[in-house]
């Protein structure tokens, strides 16, 4: 199905006159990023040939992330407004190293990762030093994720809800009305009808995820890994492709030791109801090449 026609916010923000663009410091084309960001209607790709220094280069993901960030924040200075753009960052990936003008910076911690995080942490910080002096700064919703999550160290996390669990964070600089933390579910797939919707596109578009920032109930999440796995409410649903396995509070019951689906079957019968027809709506879209909203 690599043929099938898609629509991203490349897609769909470039044809209201955006520029796009990816930024990754990894060499270019690592991971499919080039070939893929075509397909994602993005133009302009930067990655470690355009930033031009291998004296940055971290010897095993690509250029270190503050120095990156800092060509990325330069560039978007340059760019035609308004801009779409996006930042993969490298450093905080295994074996977790940091730049050696770094090494006893910052906090170790109990895991390799605690110190990287750090340092990635600072270069975010750094970048948002430099953007916030910048005119479109104002005008621009950040929105911050991670891809994965990543090895636990929290005993809250050592569960089947951590394995995916990660922070998704919207910021916009010049809005004093979004503020807060929003106790709900959000995903990735939330964040093109999030943006689409705060930015007041209203052309028709396919999203198998919502506009997180009006929405009526507390969102829900799909996954699959070994088997189909559907979170809505205090409840995370196990789907094996034919029958439900199990139904877990994720809230109360962190270590999902406590099988509900004998005692709550009406709520596992919802939720496989609604799993069933997320996993339905996108195979017959796929299949049948209908994944662009007509």
């Amino acid at each position: 199905y690599v043929s099938d026609s898609i629509q991203s916010l490349g897609h769909i923000l470039g044809n209201e006159g955006y520029h796009n663009s990816f930024f990754h410091g990894a060499p270019n084309g690592s991971m499919g990023f080039l070939p893929f960001m075509k397909l994602m209607g993005v133009n302009n790709y930067y990655g470690k040939n355009e930033y031009g220094n291998n004296d940055d280069f971290d010897g095993f993901w690509g250029i270190w992330d503050e120095p990156f960030m800092q060509f990325f924040a330069k560039k978007l200075n340059e760019l035609p407004q308004p801009f779409y753009s996006t930042f993969f960052s490298v450093s905080s990936h295994h074996p977790f190293n940091v730049p050696e003008q770094y090494q006893g910076w910052f906090k170790k911690g109990p895991l390799p990762l605690f110190e990287c995080i750090g340092y990635t942490d600072r270069a975010l910080q750094k970048f948002f030093d430099k953007a916030s002096k910048s005119d479109w700064f104002k005008n621009t919703i950040f929105v911050i994720s991670a891809d994965h999550g990543a090895v636990r160290h929290h005993q809250e996390y050592q569960n089947f809800w951590g394995e995916i669990a990660i922070p998704i964070l919207l910021y916009s600089p010049g809005d004093s009305a979004l503020r807060g933390i929003d106790p709900g579910i959000i995903q990735q797939i939330d964040v093109m009808p999030t943006v689409l919707r705060y930015l007041n596109y209203n052309k028709p578009f396919l999203a198998f995820g919502e506009d997180v920032l009006n929405r009526k109930d507390g969102g829900f999440a799909f996954n699959y890994s070994g088997g189909y796995r559907w979170i809505e409410g205090d409840y995370m649903l196990f789907f094996d492709g034919e029958k439900i396995t199990a139904l877990y509070n994720y809230k109360k019951d962190r270590a999902n030791v406590n099988n509900l689906l004998p005692e709550e079957k009406k709520v596992a019968d919802r939720m496989e109801r609604k799993l069933k027809a997320f996993i339905q709506q996108y195979t017959n879209r796929l299949i049948q090449n209908r994944l662009i909203a007509h």
